[in-house]
């Protein structure tokens, strides 16, 4: 399932695939804009970045698995917070 959400200046693209090898974990953190961060507590693994673009606003992303499951959601220049977006994707899973 793709939930994308487009704005003038906010983007949101949330993905959430069942049935699928946690493997695949590797396959999107690849394509982070910058070095991610091992995020504990959210799911059975997760992976997080943030980047600045300037002007108060960021790039920011969240890819994690549980079983079978995995759940990528980016968002750039929202007011939503990384924490909050690793919040909702642990819900998610």
């Amino acid at each position: 399932m793709v939930c994308e959400y487009h704005a003038t200046a906010e983007n949101v693209i949330i993905i959430l695939i069942t049935n699928i090898s946690s493997s695949y974990i590797a396959q999107f953190s690849a394509h982070f804009p910058v070095a991610y961060q091992s995020v504990p507590g959210v799911g059975d693994q997760a992976r997080a970045f943030s980047q600045s673009l300037g002007g108060g606003t960021d790039n920011e992303g969240v890819v994690a698995t549980k079983g079978s499951t995995l759940v990528s959601i980016d968002a750039t220049a929202t007011p939503a917070s990384l924490s909050q977006l690793e919040s909702l994707v642990n819900s998610l899973l």
